[in-house]
């Protein structure tokens, strides 16, 4: 790709409004960070003999780099087939969602975006259907969403009657910190005061709510990398590591999907697979392994293995109670 190319899109990577360091341009980019700096001075005496609209903004220090000013108007995108095809399938199944709360914000920008392509169809449909929907409907999770971002906008502690799997129905008086959305659900990330430390919640859990007249300020060592990475919340159970055999139908799964962090699959001679993964929260384990006893053998953990043996044994007397 050569410079112009490559100033445009830097133009398009800062066009987000976000302050970008050299360092994370250089890596968007696929390029040395010496090249920025010049990539910078080129986009700023194009905006100069040119009389375009955007102005590069610098920031120096530890924490600066590049932004483009909140004026800037930059030229339309030319988009291949395949982008536009896969911008307008991204668009519909996002709309399909039910837990995605802002339909009507997406909607807007589209628009904006889609007068400046021509697509063949823009009627294309695709189709996304859940399998297992949430019972509470799209109103009363919008109204959820938007009463955690408001205390979160304000810093206001909030007091909320939560439904837990395993605690049941408690009332919790909550700083919420970060709302994030985790495999297709609304979560929030708050301090919890009788618990002193910071938790995850999940949103349609929520019963009742109000917002207190208290403010919060954030506790010093919260980190949001800290609760997240790219398997998922990271304090979500201690990770155990798994070994399994699945044969037929699940060792199909097991090759289509990633169930866990470090996930190796080792073909055995028999046509069944040895399935070597790092999962989370012990409830999860448990279900996941129940879920898939007809076709899988668990190894280890022992304990996990131990869990199934017993769930197994109390499933064998509660049927054989019935007969």
């Amino acid at each position: 790709m050569g410079k112009p190319a490559m100033c445009i899109k830097m133009l398009q990577v800062l066009n987000t409004g976000r302050l970008y360091s050299i360092n994370e341009l250089a890596s968007i980019l696929d390029t040395n960070p010496r090249n920025i700096t010049e990539y910078v001075k080129e986009l700023d005496s194009i905006a100069e003999e040119g009389g375009y609209g955007f102005y590069i903004e610098k920031k120096r220090g530890r924490y600066g780099g590049y932004r483009l000013n909140g004026n800037a108007t930059i030229p339309a995108l030319k988009l291949l087939l395949e982008e536009k095809e896969a911008l307008l399938e991204s668009y519909n199944y996002v709309l399909s969602k039910k837990d995605f709360v802002k339909k009507a914000a997406l909607k807007d920008a589209f628009a904006k975006i889609m007068s400046n392509i021509n697509m063949d169809n823009k009627n294309k449909e695709i189709m996304s259907i859940d399998k297992y929907q949430l019972t509470m409907n799209e109103e009363e999770i919008d109204k959820r969403y938007r009463f955690i971002e408001e205390a979160i906008k304000e810093k206001r502690c909030i007091e909320v009657v939560y439904m837990s799997l395993k605690n049941g129905e408690k009332t919790h008086i909550l700083d919420p910190y970060k709302l994030f959305n985790y495999n297709n659900s609304w979560f929030f990330l708050a301090w919890n005061h009788e618990a002193g430390d910071v938790h995850q919640f999940k949103v349609n859990r929520i019963k009742e709510y109000k917002m207190l007249d208290k403010k919060f300020t954030i506790w010093k060592f919260y980190k949001p990398e800290d609760y997240f990475d790219e398997a998922g919340m990271r304090k979500n159970g201690t990770y155990h590591h798994v070994e399994l055999i699945a044969r037929g139908t699940r060792a199909m799964l097991f090759k289509e999907r990633v169930y866990g962090k470090n996930q190796t699959i080792t073909e055995l001679e028999d046509g069944s697979i040895k399935v070597s993964l790092d999962m989370q929260d012990d409830g999860t384990m448990l279900s996941f392994a129940l879920s898939c006893l007809d076709e899988a053998t668990f190894i280890e953990p022992e304990w996990l293995v131990n869990n199934i043996k017993d769930v197994l044994s109390k499933i064998e007397l509660i049927y054989k109670k019935d007969n």
